[in-house]
Parts: structure tokens; sequence; C-alpha cells
């Protein structure tokens, strides 16, 4: 992390700042959180997405977990309950974390569950956009052809 602007010291002006934890405030802190969040998970086997950098799937020989994590969000699921319960507890012991259990609002999709899966939806999104730009149902151009 870099020095901040204002407490530069003046002996050491490229010494940078080593983080023992990260610092919420700062424009660096995210950052430093997401890559030892990162190195976090390629220790314990998981491995990148090729097609979304913020997934990440460990393989086991039967097993699979895909965790996706936005900003300080997670989401987290997998094959075996076993594995993703033990995979649960590890977590908190290296970052402090508070369980939500099941999710149903994530980044404009809201999930609901059923006997037979989840269904995902962005209902409440689309109303939201209608409702900031004075908009409803009934003139939005693409309900009525």
């Amino acid at each position: 992390m870099c020095q901040p602007p204002g407490f530069v010291d003046p002996r050491y002006p490229h010494h940078v700042c080593r983080l023992k934890k990260a610092i919420y405030g700062l424009k660096q802190a995210p950052r430093a959180w997401f890559h030892r969040f990162i190195r976090f998970l390629l220790t314990h086997g998981f491995i990148c997405s090729q097609s979304d950098p913020s997934m990440f799937i460990f393989r086991s020989s039967h097993h699979i977990l895909i965790l996706l994590l936005y900003v300080d969000d997670i989401i987290l699921t997998g094959s075996s309950s076993s594995l993703l319960f033990s995979f649960v507890e590890v977590l908190p012991r290296q970052f402090v974390m508070k369980d939500l259990s099941d999710f149903h609002y994530f980044l404009g999709v809201q999930v609901s569950r059923s006997y037979t899966g989840l269904f995902l939806s962005q209902h409440k999104y689309t109303t939201d956009l209608l409702r900031k730009f004075h908009l409803n149902l009934q003139t939005c151009p693409c309900t009525n052809p």
C-alpha cells in the first residue's frame, strides 16, 4: 500500500506501507482485501474461472464448489453439503464475516427457491428502473408493440 498523501516520510519517499489487515476507508483497502481473499482461495485449491474473474471453482474427485465474489458479498454453492460446510467453517478463521444463509437478492437478481430448484428474476430491478425514470408498464414501449 502506498503511503497516504500528507503522511509520506521525506526520508523514505518510495517506501510503502505493509498492511497487516485491510483498512476500510482507504482507496486501496478493497483491492488489498480482494487480493488477500484470492490468495486464500488459491491456497485452498480453488482456481479462477476463465469466463468470470469473480468466480472461483474447487474440484475434487467427486465434488465441486463454486464461489462467486462481488466486492465483499460471497455466494458459495456446491455438489456436496459436507464439503460446503467444511469450507464455510474455514472462512471465519481467516476473515471477519457474517453468514446470512439463503440469499434472496444479488446484483439485481431476485432468487426464489422451490422444491424444483431456483427461480431467477429481474422483476424488482426492472420495476425500480421504470420507477426511477417515471415510466410504468403501460407506457413502456417494450410491453406495448
